[in-house]
């Protein structure tokens, strides 16, 4: 039996987020600062959360130059366009909240190598002049020259450079995001698992079990932002299929002399690296296994990291001797089939958020503004 103190300090909300990832978290926050009066809590079935958004490669970046040539034949030049401006957004949104140094930002900007010749390699000043009412010069240039000065092979025969990315701390990030949410009077609850939700025209009624008890929860309004997780809480004909697709890394040990500044991407970003403290973070490899790679599975694959181990000594340090592996872990990104990312009313007062399709630092502070923009007040 519930006391009447439960029931009405502990289970009554304005708003609750599942999930406390960059799009959960960055939601709390864009609707406590619209409402500063209403009660928003943030579920997390974590200790600290274990889904992309701390386990990514730390990238603050908007698309390389064939990733956004695939766009545009995908979905066409005006929803690529819209969907870079998107990420820029995002960033925009995450850089004024936090700042640069408690996020451990750089920003050295970005780059795309080719081991091969590209279609993409003769588009770009068609995709510049697509960028350029955004970024207001050309997003991307042909930078071989930075092959010798960042150390790559002499494998590689295009370098594209953009001066508009950088790199974070996803970690710090995070933290940083809580932080200001709790400021904000957000209150975030680790340990906490939603096991189902129930929604009419005129509130939310859901489950969740902790440690040593399970509570129901009242509130006005629920976002669902557990990415892939989705389908396990809400199953609505207003939400698109939801594509799990495991993201697979490894860190390197300090690596004396190493010259690699800003983030990189090959292969048409199924492959990215960049220097981290030092070390090489590298990740990827989806594509030689698509299939066994959608997966909602955090663990590692000996095929997968042996295909990163050969793009690391091959590629990335192809002088270095010997090179021992400090860390490996994965993540599970959401994907959707048009690369959109996905904003929903699933239910009344029911929303969901995903799709970022590996872009989740750029587009999740936009899509909490979406998420925000959404809900009943």
């Amino acid at each position: 039996m519930r006391s009447y103190w439960d029931t009405t300090a502990w289970q009554a909300y304005d708003l609750v987020v599942i999930g406390g990832g960059i799009i959960g978290i960055s939601t709390a926050i864009s609707y406590a600062e619209r409402h500063p009066d209403h009660r928003v809590v943030v579920l997390e079935r974590g200790h600290v959360p274990f889904g992309a958004t701390t386990r990514n490669a730390g990238f603050a970046c908007f698309g390389s130059l064939s990733e956004i040539a695939h766009d545009i034949d995908l979905m066409g030049v005006d929803a690529a366009h819209d969907l870079v401006r998107m990420r820029l957004d995002g960033l925009r949104i995450l850089m004024q909240r936090c700042g640069t140094e408690s996020i451990a930002y750089n920003h050295d900007g970005g780059s795309e190598i080719f081991l091969e010749d590209h279609p993409a390699l003769r588009r770009i000043d068609d995709v510049n002049a697509v960028l350029r009412d955004i970024i207001n010069e050309n997003a991307f240039q042909q930078r071989n020259d930075l092959r010798a000065a960042y150390g790559l092979s002499h494998d590689v025969v295009a370098l594209i450079h953009t001066s508009h990315e950088g790199t974070l701390h996803s970690g710090k990030m995070l933290r940083r995001l809580w932080k200001l949410a709790a400021e904000r009077g957000v209150e975030i609850r680790t340990g906490s698992t939603v096991t189902s939700i129930t929604s009419n025209n005129s509130s939310v009624r859901m489950q969740c079990a902790s440690v040593q008890q399970t509570v129901d929860i009242v509130c006005s309004n629920v976002v669902v932002a557990t990415n892939a997780m989705i389908p396990s809480l809400v199953q609505s004909p207003a939400i698109p299929p939801i594509l799990p697709g495991r993201g697979q890394v490894l860190v390197t040990e300090p690596i004396p002399g190493l010259s690699l500044r800003g983030s990189f991407h090959m292969d048409e970003g199924y492959y990215y690296f960049r220097e981290l403290d030092g070390r090489v973070l590298l990740g990827g490899g989806r594509n030689i296994d698509i299939d066994g790679e959608a997966t909602l599975s955090h663990d590692t694959t000996q095929r997968i990291q042996d295909v990163l181990e050969h793009v690391l000594r091959t590629v990335i340090l192809p002088h270095q001797p010997s090179i021992n592996i400090e860390h490996r872990w994965a993540g599970t990104m959401a994907f959707t089939e048009n690369k959109q990312p996905v904003v929903a009313v699933a239910e009344p007062r029911v929303i969901v958020a995903f799709g970022c399709n590996g872009m989740g630092i750029a587009l999740g502070s936009a899509l909490g503004e979406q998420c925000a923009d959404l809900l009943h007040t």
